[in-house]
């Protein structure tokens, strides 16, 4: 179930690699430890015992190395003693997030009765289990990213898969079809774990998951996965409103996933929100290759979020807000009325930047709610916790009174869905403290005038001390002793001090209980009955507390539904708020959104590149495709000329826009896409296997398999991998292809060095040429980063390699092989002086070579590339 429980997984142990290998002992600690062991075989297991969480056999030697701690033993001088580490319970948290970071689960057994109470052994629980996917510590849990557990179901002909966000609530599932959409949905979803029935563990269908998916820790829900009626069952009161039997495998992934969190979590959590099931046809659909040629999430060159696209236009104010972005730009959508309600409710904001900033100081002021929900939920809010959500909830009348003057439909929808918890925010107001400590055990949690009972306690408490104070004062003045203090211990409760030099003015009366170094301690009846009295009170009080507390923490739990849907509706609106300050602080625009036609964009920007240069830097571009006279780009121009960022930030304009966000240019008019499709760059999969150009290849005809006139296609240098008149040739293939799919054609741009590609404009009529301009000045090229139409005949590559630092010498033969070669010549051009020792083989036979005279006969005005093409190929047979 864990990384120790994945039975492909290399060098890693098996299932049950974990349990005792060592005979085990007789006594009663072992025995219990063997049962707990035995419930939960693929995890390991935190046993709590005193101060710390300790853990023995094959775990602590795991654990050991994980963590960085020592590995001891038990017993000894016993001939086989028992391995064993431990952790602190009170840093447990920090100690299970680097488990969890390498993939991990770990089971932790806590105490569960007080031990001074305790008959015999202490009795134990396994209170949670901790795996990647269902990890809700806030202090290691990224704010902006969800952590999902991802469940998989394979049916006869398709696939359910299912995404649970335990920290957050968020219950998603969809149904695919085999191939490559699995690997794609992961890479949108970025799960952390995987679940899957045992009997589905070795399923041949895994081999789509892709090398995000392959990697992912699994766990195994035992037996068979359930039928449709048993998932229905199983997620009774969280099925969704509407459904149907195409949607039976999504209903078993989703119950697989909530069946793991039931066996894992020992409690019901409240917060999960009812199964939310789409369709990947319903939004803008981006594959893996796209997500990453894109930038969408990860940067390229760093693998991190700076570099990104969501890095670049994240101006959300919370954490939930953050990771609602993070969802828009990964599930676009394709209703031009939902996209409209998005645009409107951003304009709206923009129209009115007083109102814009003091809602977004007051969402600054927010937490994260609704992982303050599902900590509350699961029984591991702390007190800050809830008086972070006390705060929350008594603001957001006053974020409702700023909302309610807006007429976006959308805005207006959300703040119903913040109303109604007014009582429990009074509730959560009158029975916490103002500042609540940490650590319930610190007690001062509850408020006063809550529990009458609690009050008297804590009077008791505090005239007590009082007491003992006074009682100090006292003592000095009648034993003459100044130096003389009354203090406390955990180990010998309250005591009087004396030091050395005042042992003979010490009364009868005192009782000697320790001796120290420079001072003697002492008791008296009266001292230990007040003793016994105040430390009553102070434990009853924490007992009382902790019992109010958990009443107030139960309160939220049952209200998780209602929270969940509170926190979405302010989520919501920061996003809206955020997309309004960054077209504002950006100087994005509106787009005009239409079903189908044309794609016009007037000084359009790259939303990352123009962030990265100094302001007007950056040159905007405009870009027109439409579906009858100019469908396919053929875009020419040197390497470095913006050839790329161009295309990009076409893919990006129109990601964003169906996103709901403005976009950066200062006109769009764009079409609703389903699909973009990438082809950038040259990249290898040597843990699959695959060439540079192999993976292009298998990338291009991903394109040419799934592209629809609705789609837009980027492809950057297609068939580069190869040898020139392979590539030319298939890139001439896949540029017909598109412009004559199903008829019609798709709106494609196609940078490429293959100048002969211009030809392509000759004879087809949606296609054009274009090219990224340059200038040459003394020998050296200016990069324009215009597009402008018209091909070019050269790439300018030597005066890149020149930008490059290639020496000299290297640089003038280039030059001296490259005349020779665009004189249609292919003999070794003369030597430069002085001459190369040993000579060097003719590109080349002699002048008198029937190729060579063929050549010169050729009329190439007269010639189309089709039949350049057959030429050359005839020539290269003759050459043997």
């Amino acid at each position: 179930m864990s990384r120790a429980a994945q039975p492909d997984s290399g060098n890693r142990p098996g299932r049950q690699s974990n349990a005792p290998t060592s005979p085990p002992r007789d006594t009663p600690m072992l025995r219990q430890f063997f049962e707990f062991k035995e419930q939960v075989p693929d995890c390991i297991l935190f046993f709590r015992m005193g101060d710390f969480y300790e853990m023995f056999f094959e775990d602590a030697a795991v654990a050991s190395k994980v963590l960085s701690i020592a590995l001891t033993s038990r017993d000894k001088n016993h001939p086989d003693p028992i391995p064993m580490c431990g952790v602190p319970y009170r840093a447990v948290d920090s100690y299970l997030a680097k488990m969890i970071e390498e993939g991990y689960k770990v089971a932790v057994c806590d105490q569960v009765e007080d031990p001074k109470l305790a008959k015999g052994l202490v009795k134990r629980e396994i209170t949670r289990v901790v795996s990647p996917g269902m990890f809700i510590d806030p202090n290691h849990l990224p704010p902006r990213e969800h952590r999902y557990l991802a469940a998989l179901y394979f049916a006869r002909e398709s696939l359910g898969l299912a995404c649970l966000d335990l920290a957050s609530g968020e219950f998603l599932a969809t149904t695919l079809l085999p191939g490559p959409a699995l690997a794609d949905e992961l890479a949108r979803l970025e799960p952390a774990e995987l679940v899957l029935a045992e009997t589905q563990a070795a399923h041949p269908g895994l081999g789509d998951l892709g090398a995000r998916g392959a990697s992912l820790p699994r766990s195994l829900v035992a037996g068979r996965p359930p039928t449709p009626a048993q998932a229905r069952q199983s997620l009774e009161g969280r099925l969704p409103e509407e459904e149907d039997e195409a949607i039976d495998p999504a209903l078993i992934a989703a119950a697989l996933a909530w069946s793991a969190v039931l066996s894992t979590q020992r409690t019901s959590p409240e917060h999960i929100e009812r199964l939310g099931l789409y369709q990947v046809a319903s939004h803008l659909v981006l594959d893996a290759a796209a997500q990453r040629n894109l930038e969408l999430f990860r940067s390229i060159a760093g693998g991190g979020r700076k570099g990104s696209l969501l890095h670049a236009v994240d101006q959300t104010a919370t954490p939930m807000g953050g990771r609602l972005l993070k969802q828009w730009l990964a599930f676009p959508l394709r209703s031009l009325e939902a996209i409209e309600a998005r645009h409107q409710a951003v304009e709206e904001f923009v129209n009115d930047p007083l109102l814009l900033d003091s809602l977004r100081a007051s969402l600054n002021e927010l937490p994260d709610l609704p992982r303050l929900v599902g900590r509350a939920s699961l029984g591991q809010a702390t007190p800050r916790d809830l008086a972070a959500l006390r705060e929350a909830l008594l603001a957001l009348p006053g974020l409702r009174s700023m909302l309610e003057p807006l007429q976006s439909a959308l805005v207006a929808s959300r703040l119903e869905q913040m109303s109604g918890l007014g009582g429990l925010a009074q509730r959560l107001y009158e029975s916490l403290a103002p500042s609540p400590p940490v650590n319930l055990a610190e007690g001062g949690v509850i408020a006063a005038e809550v529990s009458p009972e609690l009050d008297e306690l804590r009077q008791l408490k505090g005239a007590g001390k009082d007491w003992i104070a006074a009682l100090q004062a006292e003592l000095r003045v009648s034993t003459g002793i100044t130096s003389l203090k009354v203090g406390f211990n955990k180990v010998f409760g309250y005591y009087i001090e004396v030091t050395r030099a005042h042992l003979e003015k010490v009364p009868e009366s005192f009782i000697r209980k320790q001796t120290l170094a420079n001072a003697e301690r002492f008791i008296t009846p009266e001292l230990k009955e007040k003793e016994a009295a105040v430390l009553g009170a102070e434990e009853k009080a924490l007992e009382l507390e902790k019992l109010l507390f958990e009443e107030l923490r139960a309160a939220v739990a049952a209200e998780g539904h209602r929270l969940v849907a509170a926190a979405r509706a302010v989520a919501e609106v920061d996003v809206l708020a955020g997309l309004a300050r960054l077209a504002l602080s950006r100087d994005y625009t509106r787009p005009r959104m239409i079903p189908a036609g044309e794609l016009s964009i007037s000084a359009g920007r790259h939303p990352v590149v123009e962030q990265m240069l100094k302001e007007g830097e950056f040159v905007p571009n405009d870009v027109h495709l439409d579906d009858e006279s100019q469908q396919v780009l053929i875009i020419t121009g040197p390497n470095m000329a913006g050839k790329s960022t161009i295309l990009r930030q076409v893919a990006l304009i129109c990601l964003l826009a169906q996103a709901g966000s403005f976009v950066p240019a200062a006109q769009a008019q764009l079409p609703l896409l389903d699909r973009v499709f990438t082809r950038v760059g040259a990249m290898d999969d040597l843990a699959g296997g695959r060439s540079t150009f192999m993976v292009e290849m298998t990338e291009t005809s991903h394109i040419l398999a799934q592209a629809t006139p609705r789609s837009l296609v980027i492809l950057d240098e297609v068939g580069r991998g190869t040898s020139t008149f392979d590539g030319l040739s298939l890139a001439w293939a896949v540029a017909e292809h598109l412009h004559d799919l199903d008829g019609v054609g798709v709106k494609t741009l196609f940078a490429t060095h293959y100048h002969e590609l211009t030809e392509l404009a000759a004879t087809h009529v949606r296609a054009k040429n274009f090219n990224v301009a340059v200038k040459q000045y003394q020998g050296s090229i200016v990069f324009l980063r215009r597009l402008a139409p018209g091909g070019v005949s050269r790439s300018y590559g030597l005066a890149v390699a020149r930008l490059a630092g290639l020496p000299e010498p290297v640089l003038e033969r280039a030059r001296q092989i490259l005349e020779r070669l665009e004189q249609g010549s292919r003999q070794e051009p003369a030597p430069p002086s002085p001459p190369a020792v040993g000579g060097q083989l003719a590109l080349f036979g002699g002048e008198g070579h029937p190729v060579l005279k063929k050549l010169a006969e050729l009329d190439l005005s007269r010639l189309t590339p089709l039949q350049a093409l057959n030429l050359l190929s005839e020539m290269q047979d003759e050459l043997g």
